[in-house]
């Protein structure tokens, strides 16, 4: 069938989701697993890549992911009287528009904060960062004519709307940090440190098995070509050797400029006495128990080629649970 003049196809414009400004694919990277993780490293890590930028801690993406569901539910409650329904507008590629949308933000958002740390020169080929600037391992820019095309968000809350977030960016790559649920409930019984509330060792355990659950099915339900399992230690025990593998996952060259922010500790929670006293602790605790049998069983399969319906499965049911009569209007 003909279509009105100026218009594309339906399967033109199916075939274009997901693309960004210039037709350029939309690929962010996106960190999940536990919090106290090395998430704040990794990201940074990533960050000094010529191709990707690092920013703040986001939640508005998770939440617009959300809310995304929400209206396209919204404007499909009323079968052919609704808009999207009227058409069997279908949800994901609903979802991969309004990421385009979102990339084109934080792109502009980043545009900004590079002018408002560097100035206006910092947007310009042929500008780096000076002698006194290069003393600092972690920037958001090192030289004018790095790309920056993608894009890195550490938002531990992403762990719990990978489903939203997989249909809102069909490209995107997931890194599941992982650490030993003892060693992350130890820091987060110490996150008062840096300027955060603490949990208890039992709320901590929670908080883990909560996070890697969710983490694990995304690896099993979206294989090892879209979730990259990091073994927390390998930062500090391998770091160029751990990020090469990330710059070949991503299809990235590597860079040593990544390597950079690894030189230092950052965002410790000072409990490195505590955790085998904790240890100790925890080994009588039911909670902790739960959380190892988890730990082992993640351990034992790491992403594979081969992707598990029933996996992808219960992220989905999990994003329609939390979304289960709630509307954003």
């Amino acid at each position: 069938m003909a279509t009105a003049a100026g218009e594309g196809s339906p399967s033109d414009a199916a075939g274009a989701a997901g693309n960004g400004r210039g037709g350029r694919v939309v690929r962010p990277i996106f960190i999940i697993g536990a919090p106290r993780s090395g998430t704040s490293i990794t990201t940074w890590a990533l960050g000094q890549h010529p191709n990707i930028q690092s920013m703040p801690e986001t939640a508005w993406i998770a939440s617009l992911a959300v809310g995304s569901v929400l209206s396209h539910a919204k404007g499909s409650e009323r079968g052919r009287y609704s808009h999207l329904s009227n058409v069997e507008f279908p949800l994901d590629r609903f979802m991969a528009r309004i990421g385009e949308a979102v990339d084109a933000v934080v792109h502009d958002a980043y545009a900004d904060r590079c002018r408002r740390v560097y100035g206006e020169a910092s947007t310009q080929a042929g500008w780096q960062l000076s002698p006194a600037q290069l003393r600092e391992p972690m920037h958001i820019r090192r030289r004018g004519d790095d790309p920056k095309q993608r894009w890195i968000d550490g938002t531990p809350m992403n762990s719990f709307f990978i489903a939203a977030l997989a249909k809102l960016f069909p490209h995107a790559r997931f890194i599941h940090n992982l650490r030993r649920p003892d060693e992350v409930a130890t820091s987060l019984e110490g996150f008062d440190q840096v300027g955060a509330e603490p949990q208890s060792l039992k709320q901590g355990l929670a908080t883990w098995v909560a996070h890697t659950e969710n983490a694990w099915y995304a690896e099993r339900g979206m294989g090892r070509e879209r979730v990259f399992r990091l073994d927390f230690h390998r930062l500090a025990q391998e770091p160029e050797a751990l990020f090469r593998e990330l710059c070949g996952f991503l299809d990235e060259p590597f860079s040593a400029d990544c390597l950079l922010p690894l030189q230092r500790k950052v965002n410790s929670s000072e409990v490195d006495d505590k955790r085998a006293k904790n240890l100790a602790l925890l080994r009588e605790s039911r909670a902790f128990s739960d959380a190892q049998a988890v730990y082992d069983a993640v351990s034992q399969r790491p992403p594979g080629d081969e992707t598990e319906a029933l996996a992808m499965q219960v992220l989905e049911q999990r994003l329609a649970d939390y979304c289960h009569g709630r509307s954003i209007v």
